[in-house]
């Protein structure tokens, strides 16, 4: 499979689109977990789109009293790649219309909506979650009776009524996408029992139209017996609905707030000009608040999951595990509260800032194992005020080229938010230089002249495991000092020739990220 999904693009040939480097993948070993592919698939699917946004607070001025020159877009955008998994599992929404289903007309164009779910056991749940999430959330009446507020004074929507209905909102449509996807789950598993009953009463009437006609010794019976009529011999392939879920981060940026909602561990952080706030906090099943819930309803956590199975405690679908009994009543319950694991998120609202905001960041944990909170904003960072980038789909695709290098095995994608910003002559004199000479092309050309025309992030990333493991056996053994090592990641393309050779020899390494290499990779 993965063998049909390379991209051949060429390197440096423009600046939009997917990934511009060409990835060689053949001496890339085979994992040894079956839900892996023998090579990643990197072929990146990407999405921009700008719009107008409204702020509350006056534009910045200037030591002079003047308004300084500042872009009104709202700039976003989105890319996901399958990588070594062996289907891609993530989904996406990207700034749709929010509309009231009562009043079709009333256009919220000062609200922008993003989301990241990241599927497990299937791509069913994560694909219904994004989907139905904004018609959901319009059909909630707190939603209803937000859309009712002014846009000024005390009842309006940046009031405190006004944000207390939004996360009522948020929390009702998370649950109740739950709950529909709970239906649309048992709907596909009754239609697949109704298509076993057909082909069951199919097959007993063939059966018995074939014993009839061998009886009467027809002059048609060859051809007859010979015909194929064409029945599935099983079922179409189905998805495990019962082990089928998906984690959800949902930002929501007004004019005067940013409301993020969240459910498992998919993460969405906000970059200021001297901080990086946490959006969200992940729900794993070993932090302290998680774990006493989950016990509190019965369930217990071993090796970091849920009943030693499920690594996330919150999440929409798995619903094998939202029928539990309490230790204190032992009734099953269907409240939310009641489930091992559960759609219920966590809200989390920061008021806008126009001078210091920056970014948002939202991602699935294929970002996030490997970049903390702080790197992947040093990284964006870096791209933008110092290397002068300006294309936001290429700063999401190389969020997921560093990941993939730092040996990220899971899907990833990667959503950027760039709030309006004040220019400066420094960003006007980078933006206006080639698109080679900055940026993300320039880095992908400078990777190239190191480390050949062939390289990938995720053989750059093997090649680096190599080298640390046969440093690590030089220094645990020093007799084997005279023993020939892989040559320095800085060496051109021919001198990694025995790096190539050493793939064919070592197992992959599965240590955690060394900080080394991420400062080194920034």
């Amino acid at each position: 499979m993965g063998n049909n999904n390379v991209c051949d693009a060429p390197l440096g040939s423009g600046r939009g689109g997917g990934s511009n480097e060409k990835p060689c993948v053949k001496n890339i070993r085979k994992p040894c977990v079956s839900s892996f592919l023998q090579e990643p698939v990197m072929i990146k699917v990407t999405e921009r789109g700008e719009a107008d946004v409204t702020i509350v607070q006056s534009p910045s001025i200037d030591r002079e009293g003047h308004a300084r020159n500042a872009n009104n877009k709202l700039r976003y955008a989105v890319s996901e790649m399958q990588g070594w998994r062996s289907y891609m599992e993530d989904e996406h929404a990207l700034n749709p219309n929010l509309a009231s289903n009562r009043q079709q007309a009333m256009l919220l164009k000062d609200h922008h909506l993003f989301a990241v779910f990241d599927g497990h056991g299937g791509d069913f749940a994560s694909k219904f979650c994004c989907t139905h999430l904004v018609s959901t959330l319009t059909e909630q009446k707190d939603w209803q009776s937000y859309l009712t507020l002014s846009n000024e004074g005390d009842g309006s929507r940046e009031s405190v009524r006004g944000l207390a209905l939004l996360k009522s909102a948020l929390t009702s449509t998370f649950l109740e996408l739950d709950t529909k996807l709970m239906d649309a789950q048992r709907n596909v598993r009754l239609g697949q029992l109704s298509k076993l009953e057909t082909l069951v009463k199919t097959l007993h009437l063939e059966m018995a139209f074939e014993k009839a006609i061998f009886q009467c010794g027809t002059q048609d019976h060859d051809r007859i017996m010979n015909f194929e009529r064409r029945l599935p011999s099983t079922l179409p392939a189905g998805i495990n609905l019962e082990r089928s879920g998906s984690t959800g981060v949902v930002v929501l940026v007004t004019p005067s707030h940013i409301v993020c909602a969240n459910a498992g561990d998919s993460r969405a952080i906000l970059s200021k000009k001297n901080a990086v706030l946490p959006l969200s906090f992940d729900h794993k099943p070993h932090n302290d608040v998680e774990l006493t819930r989950v016990e509190k309803v019965g369930g217990f956590v071993r090796a970091g999951r849920v009943d030693g199975d499920l690594a996330v405690s919150r999440s929409f679908g798995d619903f094998g595990y939202k029928n539990c009994s309490t230790k204190e009543s032992g009734d099953s319950s269907n409240e939310p509260k009641d489930h091992r694991v559960t759609a219920h998120p966590d809200i989390l609202v920061y008021a806008r800032e126009p001078m210091n905001d920056e970014f948002l960041v939202l991602a699935c944990d294929g970002i996030w194992d490997r970049l903390t909170n702080k790197d992947c904003s040093d990284l964006i960072r870096s791209l933008v005020n110092h290397e002068g980038e300006t294309d936001v789909g290429l700063i999401c695709e190389e969020v997921i080229d560093t990941a993939l290098e730092l040996d990220s095995r899971d899907n990833m994608t990667c959503c950027i938010v760039m709030f309006p910003r004040d220019t400066t002559p420094v960003m006007d004199h980078l933006t206006t230089s080639p698109s080679t000479q900055r940026g993300v092309v320039k880095r992908r050309l400078d990777r190239e002249k190191i480390w050949g025309k062939h390289s990938s992030p995720a053989l750059r990333c093997q090649i680096r495991c190599d080298e640390r493991r046969m440093k690590n056996q030089q220094s645990l053994a020093p007799q084997q000092a005279k023993t020939p090592t892989c040559q320095s990641s800085k060496a051109t393309g021919k001198k990694h020739k025995a790096s190539y050779s050493a793939l064919q020899r070592n197992d992959i390494s599965r240590s955690s990220k060394s900080p080394k290499l991420i400062k080194k990779y920034l």
